[in-house]
């Protein structure tokens, strides 16, 4: 049975691609292919997986995949809105352009970001991209990211040019919250096409490929991170709205 996604038509083929590389979400798109990965082994609770580009036109990928113990909604909102407390590596972030669509019901925004890589050698990167946040059927989230095209790049008058950085292509990435056989529990999928334009990757000595590889997709777990953190915080609130509410009734 096919099921009707609904997907944010101007970005549907990056999404599709996307969806293609969660185990949750692969059999929803038949016909797209998943990536080549190379299994790069398991830390800290998550899956890594690479395919180093081998020409200078294709981008690097890397992919993560975790359980993160809390609902969907919950992670995507973090991933979302928590942006500052996850990823270290963000030096600034301006949302440029923000809108609905009320076809599908999906956030869609501009956004450029400059990031430094914490890798040694490498200037900071800058990126424009676009991205989609959408609820698909089956509570399944999506957070979608791609790099604007060179002619929506030239309409955008607002985009900071920083000496030093360098702007960098992020090709069909993101993120995938699907539903975990634990209830209350999800996995997540983290994927990651750039080019950072150095000659190319596999040029650097492999220690920092390594590194690269490695930390990229180690972005589930500080992500989880942020996750627990948020979760205990709102558990602890809630037993001290309780323990204050018990006390008002035994003094009545």
């Amino acid at each position: 049975m096919t099921v009707d996604l609904h997907l944010y038509e101007p970005c549907a083929k990056g999404i599709k691609y996307l969806l293609a590389q969660s185990p949750d979400t692969e059999a929803l798109v038949p016909g797209v292919s998943e990536a080549e990965w190379e299994d790069f082994g398991r830390r800290k609770g998550v899956k890594l997986y690479r395919a180093v580009a081998e020409t200078p036109t294709e981008l690097n990928k890397t992919r993560g995949i975790g359980i993160i113990e809390a609902p969907p909604d919950f992670v995507a909102g973090v991933i979302a809105d928590d942006y500052e407390s996850w990823d270290s590596t963000i030096k600034e972030l301006k949302i440029l352009k923000s809108e609905r669509d009320t076809a599908t019901g999906a956030l869609v925004e501009i956004i450029w970001s400059r990031y430094c890589l914490q890798v040694p050698f490498l200037d900071d990167r800058d990126f424009l991209y676009r991205e989609v946040t959408q609820r698909l059927p089956g509570d399944i989230h999506i957070i979608f990211g791609q790099s604007l095209t060179a002619e929506e790049e030239a309409a955008c008058s607002d985009v900071p040019h920083q000496k030093g950085v360098i702007r960098g292509e992020m090709g069909a990435s993101g993120w995938v919250a699907a539903p975990a056989e634990t209830e209350g529990h999800s996995r997540v999928t983290y994927v990651a096409l750039t080019d950072l334009h150095i000659k190319a990757l596999k040029n650097l000595p492999k220690m920092l490929v390594d590194r690269y590889s490695t930390d990229v997709p180690l972005t589930v777990n500080d992500v989880r991170k942020v996750v627990m953190l948020k979760l205990k915080a709102q558990e602890k609130q809630a037993a001290k709205a309780s323990v204050g509410q018990n006390g008002s009734k035994a003094g009545q």
